[in-house]
Formats: structure tokens, C-alpha cells, sequence
């Protein structure tokens, strides 16, 4: 075929049809320039022309920053390289503010740091007044860290102008549930899927290509051969001669049956010095200069042989850009051009390519160049597995072992390190590699590592059993060896958690023990055996006796050490079960600012949903929900199941207390399919705690009961009439508990807050033995320090009333008011429960008559200004009906002007009203600067204020209360 009927401009200067999709693109980056972040998912075939698509249309983003990304195959196990490509040309100034956002993340940083980071960035690039463009191709082969991350950082774009494309295909595997969950979530997002090019886009880039006139029938044929996709539209038209484009003969040239064959038909037309550079660069599968691609080949001109290549349509080349670098155009020709290599000049071309690339690449290099097994390159992978292993890089580490695994002779020697591969790739808590490979696993000889990885394997799908039978063994025959080692580990730390889900507490804590005395432990994993252990001794003997556990630990948070984070974290969990709120926050807090800086606790997750706990009982119920808002989305950039529980209990506690009661029955209806779909104690605390709270909102007993039903030993409910949730059924009326008056709580986590609950829910459905008795035991559990005293004062009370004891009631309201009202600060923490004490007392001296009516109104109108501060809708309606019930009503205060204020922008007031920068209160919410700035402007307008100082000024002042009451005329 002559070389010159079709014009061979680049590539990708080349470009027709979508029009329809480009102005959906247009749309979006308009409503971005408008305000507003928006996502496009643009997802097609191998070859259909998606990068082409967003080139084109990011060709005319001239306003905006444009950030571009492309996942590869070769670099899916390098942590965080994603994220790297895209600061990559981020000035090295601006970058260095952002540490983890390097080319390869830090071992240990997790998704949402990383993201939170991500987020600082994209607010300082559009402080320069430009918005900006994320984009990543081929985002089913990007590395998972920069996925999660990614998918952490849209989620937070809450008032950025920021467009984000990412291209993947319809059959990807690693990406499809991120984006699906993004796409779901958003009401700013747009799915484009690309098809093949319709019959008049076919003519048009046929005629573009193609000299001359079309023969007859031409286009038709093209058409229905290639359905429209471009890039075989192109290798046809460069396969068939010119002759019978033009001639009319084409109907008796076979067109190439696929577009393989028709790629390898070109590059056979080439000249061999061209053939062999696209060899080269096949074998190289990336980006590279022109002078390096052209030493693998063996070329001294190089260049010369470039222009045959494209023009051709099969390379790339950048000769602007420093080093000249060039490539294929497109995978499916790669795939094309390696697939038509000989064996022996595939392992010619991976054997030189050793020396013209770095030594991490160049592993993979060697391993295909290996044409049988490989003892010494073998030992060197398993060493180098080791290495990344010690490093946290286990993905890379998994390859490498799976490598060595392939290249051993030795059937020992292969099955041990393919175990250790799938241990390594486990350890990145994505099942489906080592799924895969399940069948060679259990033709393994038996060992503790065999053992071990079908232990972890069932875990992750699910099988509990099965998997604590595996890991029980592996741990056991790890311990009897002469030097237990990492399996040991391994097994025991696995094991510990599926002991834990079911609150065996006592087991925990000795699997904890014999790992720590196996000795050797990195500090890391140190720390985290024994925070497993306290948490253990938690379950089985409360948490006081484990924080003994724990004595190793500075008094003061912020002197803990960075490996230290997870004791820290348990601690601070414990001290929020034993109800010492000032010393839970400062524990939880630091450990919270630690990850948001990378120092990677693996109860970061935990952390975030009890400090939002914590601020819920201290009153600070604005904080609260902006910290469970940022719970949530942490918990679901881990793509896991297992911190979601957490999560949504804290996000029902303010919003149950605010009568929101749509959403608040939302996220227990998760936590109750979680409960159902793990079967862990965990959950189940969590899912029953959840629905006791929002039925206490509700004011509803019999419906508390039902809630708290899971966590007693035996649990039978007599006035239960609908079936338990979890599927615990009702006892019949007279049961064996009611009959003996005891309702025991089972679960040693929040049991003071579990307890609490169980003594108003009995209370409030007229079961008094059981009160009584439930309350006796709250005492006993109680030390007397921190809002519990409140708590257990005003349970006593209700009691006492309930009894037919209103004389003895009142005594015990005035006295613990008195006593709150005569201590420090601290006792003031919890504003909600000294806010109910007070509503009982004056509820019950206007219904005595004890006192004169203004006076017991007083109590009310107290109470009813905490609510009012709190905005508990539902509590300040009941003290609203005691009020009226004796002709009083609450004085009509002007409404707050805070109240006009959205949740997003509480949360961004009470961080700036703290002191913080706009760049630390980004970073401590997870939002960028941008969104700092956003909402401020709203806040400083809707409060007529101008001043972070006034702003301070306005939060103290809307919780100070309410005034006095008035009588209703």
C-alpha cells in the first residue's frame, strides 16, 4: 500500500463527534466556574476514545488549573502514586506545605489524611482566582491509597470550584465500588458512557484521514465491520490499500478481523528500525525519553526511526518537553505489539531494559526475562518482599514475593513465599488478590502460614468460624515452634479481633499477652497488641481495671509518642466509658490531630466517632455533629464495613436530641443491618445504644426497653408487642426476668451509658423491681466523679416519684443541683443532663405545690434555656407543656441568630471562634481554605458581625441561657 493516502497528522490533533458528551463536560465545568464542584465519570471500552474526549475538552480549560493523572498496571502497588502524579507539577513550594502528598505516600498515612491534605491543596490553587480540574485516565488501574483518598476529598468539596473527571472502563474491578458510591452520594455528579461513534461521525473522520475520494460503500462497511469504535476505524483505514479505498474494490479486501490483527498488519508494513523501537517501547509499557527507548533497540538514529511510527498512528512523542519523551499511543496497542514478540526476543528486550530503567522498576524487567526457575533471583525478590514488608508497603511486597514464588525450584521454597504473598496482600485488607489464588494455597503443604492465610481469607468473606478454626491453629503451631516469629503475630492479631466482634474479652486479653512475649515487635505493632489487650480486659472486667493496662502512657496526651496512638486512643476511649469527659477529649483529640498529619493510628477511625461522643455528653452538640459528619466520611474512605458502627452512633446522639428524628432512623437502620451482617457484639451495643437514645428523645419507654432488649442476658421485654430487630423474640408477659426483678447488662462497653438507659426505660414502663435493682448496680459501678452524679440523681428521683416518694424526690433534686451548683467547672460538662435534673425538679414542685409556682417555674425556664442553647427540640416541648400545664409559658425571646445558621457553618464557627488559622480549621475539618472562606462570608453576614473576635462573642452568648418566665395572662 502506498504511504500516502492518509494524512498522518497526531494522533490526538485528530478529533470528531461526541458533541453531545463534550457539552455535558462544558455544562459541568460551567457550573463549576459558577460556584459549585461537580464530578464526571467518563467510562467506555478499550480504545473507544475516552482520553481523546477529555483532552479535547480540557484542551479549552484555559481558566482553570489542571491537575492529570493516569493509572498504570505497572505502578497499581506504588502507595499514593496517583496523588503524586497529579502535585507533580504543583510549584515545590506550594507542595512542601503538603508533605504527604509526595511522590509515593508516607508508610502508615492513611486515606483521609492524605485526602484532608488533597483538600488543603485545591484550596490554595484557587486562591489565585482560578478553579481547578482533577483528572485521572484509566483510574481502574490507579493505586487504591489514591483512590481512597481521592473518593475522601470529593466528598468534601463542600463550596469549591473544582471539576473532577476520571476515566475508567465498564468492566473495572478496583475502582467500580468507589465510584458507583461517589456517584450515589452526589447530586453534583454526571456518569458519560461512550459508545461506539455514530455513522456519520465514522464518514467524518474517515474523510479526515483518507486523501482523495471514498469509494462507494465505504463508510456503510466500516461502520457495521468496526460498530463505530475509533481506534479500529483507523487501523483499517491504515491496513487497507489506497486502491481500494478509493476504487471500489474494497469489498474484495478482507478487512482485519479484529484490531489486533490489524495493528500487528501495520506494524509489519513498517521498516524494521521502526518495528523495533515500538518493540521496545512495548516492552518498556511507559512514558520514556527517545534516547532510552532507542538504546533498548539498538538504534543510533533513533529519531529516524521514530516518523514511520507516527505516522502510523502507533507513538507518541513530546519533543518540547525535556528528554523528548515518546510512547504508544494506546494500551490495546501495546498489548498488540508485546503480544507479536518471539519468546526470545521478548527476553532480549526485558533483559536490557534492566539497565535503562530504575532498580524498582527493573524487578519486573528481570522476572520476565527469567525463561525457567531462578534460585538466586528468587532469594533476591524474597529479600527485597521483606524489605518493603518492614517498610508498610506490603502491595509492593506481595509482588514481589508472588515473583520469587514463580521463579522457585525448591517446592518448599515456592510454596512458602507464595504464601507470604498472599499474607503481605492481605495485610492491605483487599481480599480479592489473594482470593484468586485460594486453590494453590490449600494445595500447600499444612503449616501455620497456610493455616494462617485461609484463616484471614474467610475472615474478610465473612466465614467466622472457619476462620477462627484456621487462625487458631496457625496461632497455635506458631507458639509450640522453638522462636515463635511474624506468623505468630500475624495469627494472633487476626485472631484477636474475631474474639473481640464476639466480646470474649478474657481470650483477647491472652492472645494479646502471649503475642507481646513472643518479643521483637516493631514499636508500631507493640502499641497496637496492647491496646488490643486493654480493650480485651475491657470487655471482660470493665473498663477500669483496663486502663491499669494502659499505666505506661504520660499523664499528659500531647507527650505521647507517634507510635504510642493507639494506647492512646484506648485510653481515651475507656475514660469516656467511665464517664471522665475532660480527660477522654484530650486523649481523643490528640490522637485525632496526630492522623490528620499522617502519624497513621489505625483507631484514627474510632477516634473521630467517640471524640464526637464525648462532645455530645460535654454539651457541645454543634461540634458533635460536625466531628460525626467527619466520622462518617472517614470510615467510609477505608471502604470497610468494620468503622462504620462507630460512626453512625455518633451520628444519632445530637440528632436524636434534636428531634431529627428522619435521619436519626436512618443510621439506625444501618447499624442494624450492620448488626445483622456482622453478628459482632460491637455493633450490636452500638445498634441497640442508638435506638434507646432516640426513643429517650421520644420520651417512649416501652420502645427503650425494646432497643436496650440485645444487651441483656436475659432479655425479655413483657411489654414488648413488635419484634426485635435483631431478632431477639419477646418473652410472654411475667417472664423470667420481670418475674425475678433483674435485667442484667451482658456488654462491659458504655455500660454506665447502657445502664443509665435501662434504669429510665424500666422506670418509665412501671417495672420499679427491676429499677431499683438496675439502679443499685448503676451505684455500685459508678466512682461518683464526672455528669454521671447528675445522670444517676435524676434516675433516682424518677424513682423515687414512680415509688409514691415525691418528698423524697425533691430531696434528691435539690441536693445534686446543689451540689452541681457548688463545684468547678467541670461539673458544668454536661449541659443536656443538668439541664433534664432541673426540668424534673421544677416538673415536680409545680406538681407538689412545695414551693410557690414562679419559683418552681424557674427550674423550668432554666432548663428550657440549656435545651434552648442545645436546640433539643423535643425536650424544650416538654418543658414548654409544663410550663402551660400551670399557666406559665417561657419568655419570647428574639430567636438567636445562630439559628439561621447552617450546620456546616456551626461547625465552621466554632472552629474559627476557637483561635484556629483558616488553614487549620481546614484541616481539622477536612474541608479546603476555599470552603473556610465560603462559609465565614455567610456566617460574618448572617450575624452582622465583621471579626473573629465577635463571632467568639456571639457562640458565648447563645449559651448563656434564657430569662425569667412569665405568668400566662
Amino acid at each position: 500500500m502506498s504511504a500516502g493516502h492518509v494524512v498522518r497528522d497526531a494522533p490526538d490533533g485528530l478529533f470528531v463527534g461526541r458533541e453531545r458528551e463534550t457539552d455535558r463536560l462544558r455544562e459541568c465545568a460551567g457550573k463549576v466556574r459558577a460556584g459549585d464542584s461537580w464530578l464526571a465519570v467518563v467510562e467506555g471500552e478499550a480504545g473507544i476514545g475516552k482520553t481523546a474526549l477529555v483532552r479535547q475538552f480540557t484542551a479549552g480549560l484555559d481558566d482553570f488549573t489542571v491537575l492529570w493523572a493516569v493509572g498504570d498496571p505497572s505502578e497499581a502497588d506504588l502507595r499514593g502514586g496517583v496523588i503524586g502524579q497529579l502535585t507533580r507539577r504543583v510549584d515545590a513550594s506550594l507542595l512542601r506545605q503538603f508533605p504527604l502528598l509526595a511522590e509515593e505516600a508516607p508508610a502508615g498515612a492513611t486515606p483521609h489524611a492524605i485526602g484532608g491534605q488533597l483538600l488543603l491543596l485545591l484550596g490554595a490553587l484557587q486562591g489565585s482566582g482560578r478553579p481547578v480540574a482533577v483528572v485521572v485516565d484509566d483510574v481502574q488501574w490507579a493505586d487504591r491509597l489514591s483512590v481512597q483518598a481521592l473518593g475522601f476529598a470529593l466528598r468534601r468539596l463542600w463550596a469549591d470550584r473544582v471539576l473532577t473527571v476520571l476515566v475508567t472502563r465498564p468492566d473495572a474491578e478496583g475502582s467500580a465500588g468507589t465510584l458507583d458510591r461517589l456517584l450515589r452520594s452526589s447530586d453534583r455528579a454526571v456518569k458519560l458512557e461512550l459508545g461506539g461513534l455514530g455513522d456519520g461521525e465514522v464518514a467524518r473522520l474517515a474523510r479526515s484521514l483518507v486523501d482523495g475520494r471514498l469509494a462507494p460503500g465505504l463508510i456503510e462497511r466500516l461502520y457495521v465491520h468496526t460498530r463505530g469504535h475509533p481506534l479500529y476505524v483507523r487501523t483499517v483505514l491504515a491496513e487497507v490499500p489506497a486502491e481500494a479505498l478509493r476504487d471500489g474494490v474494497l469489498e474484495r479486501w478482507p478487512v482485519p478481523r479484529s484490531l489486533q490483527v490489524g495493528i500487528r498488519a501495520q506494524l509489519d508494513r513498517l521498516p524494521p528500525d521502526s518495528r523495533d523501537l515500538l518493540e521496545a517501547l512495548a516492552v518498556l509499557d511507559a512514558r520514556v525519553p527517545l534516547s532510552t527507548a532507542g538504546r533498548l533497540a539498538g538504534l543510533a538514529d533513533p529519531a529516524r526511526a521514530l516518523g514511520p511510527a507516527l505516522a502510523a498512528g502507533l507513538a507518541l512523542w513530546w519533543p518540547m518537553e525535556e528528554r523528548s519523551p515518546v510512547a504508544l499511543v494506546h494500551a490495546l496497542q501495546r498489548d498488540a505489539v508485546y503480544a507479536a514478540l518471539t519468546p526470545e526476543r521478548r527476553r532480549v528486550l526485558h533483559a536490557g531494559a534492566v539497565s535503562v530503567v530504575s532498580t524498582a522498576a527493573g524487578w519486573a524487567h528481570r522476572v520476565a526475562a527469567a525463561t525457567a526457575a531462578d534460585a538466586r533471583l528468587a532469594g533476591e525478590l524474597e529479600r527485597s518482599g521483606a524489605d518493603e514488608a518492614a517498610a508498610g508497603r506490603n502491595a509492593l511486597a506481595a509482588t514481589r514475593l508472588w515473583w520469587a514464588s514463580s521463579l522457585s525450584g525448591d517446592l518448599a521454597d515456592r510454596e512458602r513465599r507464595l504464601l507470604g504473598a498472599c499474607a503481605q496482600s492481605l495485610l492491605t485488607m483487599q481480599p480479592a488478590w489473594s482470593a484468586k489464588l485460594r486453590h494453590q494455597v490449600e494445595d500447600c503443604a499444612p503449616g501455620a502460614l497456610r493455616s494462617c492465610v485461609l484463616g484471614i481469607l474467610d475472615m474478610m468473606a465473612g466465614r467466622l468460624p472457619s476462620a477462627e478454626a484456621h487462625l487458631t491453629q496457625a496461632w497455635r503451631e506458631a507458639l509450640s515452634e522453638p522462636r515463635a516469629d511474624s506468623v505468630a503475630v500475624l495469627a494472633g492479631t487476626f485472631l484477636a479481633n474475631i474474639t473481640l466482634w464476639h466480646g470474649r474479652g478474657a481470650e483477647t486479653v491472652e492472645i494479646a499477652r502471649r503475642t507481646l512475649a513472643i518479643g521483637g515487635l516493631d514499636p508500631t505493632t507493640t502499641d497496637f497488641t496492647r491496646a488490643v489487650l486493654a480493650t480485651g480486659r475491657l470487655w471482660d472486667q470493665g473498663p477500669g481495671a483496663a486502663l491499669k493496662d494502659l499505666s505506661h502512657l504520660p499523664a499528659d496526651s500531647s507527650a505521647v509518642r507517634n507510635d504510642s496512638l493507639d494506647t492512646l486512643a484506648t485510653r481515651g476511649v475507656l475514660r469516656l466509658f467511665l464517664g471522665k469527659l475532660p480527660a477522654a477529649r484530650a486523649d481523643l483529640r490528640t490522637v485525632a490531630q496526630r492522623d490528620r498529619q499522617g502519624a497513621g493510628s489505625k483507631l484514627g477511625p474510632l477516634t473521630l466517632s467517640l471524640l464526637s461522643v464525648v462532645q455530645y455528653l460535654a454539651g457541645e452538640w454543634d461540634e458533635s455533629e460536625s466531628t460525626a459528619d467527619q466520622a462518617l466520611a472517614v470510615a467510609g474512605a477505608h471502604d470497610q464495613l468494620f468503622g462504620d458502627a462507630a460512626a453512625r452512633f455518633a451520628a444519632v446522639c445530637v440528632r436524636a436530641g434534636r428531634g431529627e428524628w428522619d435521619s436519626a432512623q436512618r443510621h439506625i437502620d444501618d447499624l442494624t443491618r450492620l448488626a445483622r451482617t456482622l453478628g459482632a457484639s460491637t455493633e450490636i451495643v452500638y445498634s441497640a445504644l442508638a435506638g434507646a437514645t432516640l426513643a429517650q428523645a421520644r420520651a417512649d419507654f416501652p420502645a427503650m426497653l425494646r432497643a436496650l432488649r440485645p444487651l441483656l442476658d436475659d432479655p425479655a421485654d413483657p411489654r414488648a408487642s413488635t419484634p426485635d430487630p435483631l431478632g431477639v423474640p419477646p418473652d410472654p408477659p411475667g417472664g423470667p426476668a420481670s418475674a425475678a426483678g433483674g435485667f442484667r447488662l451482658r456488654f462491659k462497653p458504655f455500660w454506665l451509658w447502657q445502664q443509665s438507659l435501662l434504669v429510665e426505660a424500666l422506670t418509665g414502663c412501671g417495672l420499679l423491681d427491676g429499677a431499683e435493682r438496675a439502679l443499685r448496680d448503676l451505684r455500685e459501678g459508678f466512682d461518683g466523679t464526672g455528669y454521671l452524679g447528675v445522670v444517676t440523681a435524676r434516675l433516682a428521683g424518677l424513682l423515687a416519684e414512680a415509688q409514691g416518694r415525691p418528698r423524697d424526690a425533691l430531696v434528691i433534686y435539690r441536693q445534686a443541683l446543689a451540689a452541681v451548683a457548688g463545684a468547678d467547672a467541670d461539673a458544668d460538662a454536661a449541659p443536656f443532663h443538668r439541664a433534664r435534673l432541673e426540668h424534673a425538679y421544677g416538673r415536680l414542685l409545680l406538681a407538689t405545690g412545695s414551693t410557690s409556682r414562679r419559683d418552681a417555674a424557674t427550674w423550668l425556664n432554666t432548663a428550657h434555656g440549656r435545651f434552648s442553647a442545645l436546640r433539643a427540640a423535643p425536650f424544650v416541648r416538654r418543658c414548654d407543656a409544663d410550663l402551660a400545664a400551670s399557666g406559665l409559658t417561657a419568655p419570647d425571646d428574639a430567636p438567636s441568630q445562630l439559628l439561621s445558621l447552617t450546620e456546616r457553618e456551626l461547625s465552621v464557627a466554632y472552629v474559627i471562634a476557637g483561635g484556629r488559622t483558616n488553614q487549620e480549621a481546614a484541616a481539622e475539618l477536612y474541608v479546603s481554605q476555599k470552603t473556610i472562606e465560603y462559609h465565614l462570608s455567610h456566617i460574618y453576614a448572617k450575624l452582622g458581625i465583621s471579626s473573629r473576635r465577635h463571632l467568639a462573642d456571639a457562640l458565648r452568648t447563645r449559651e448563656g441561657g434564657s430569662g425569667t418566665v412569665r405568668p400566662v395572662p
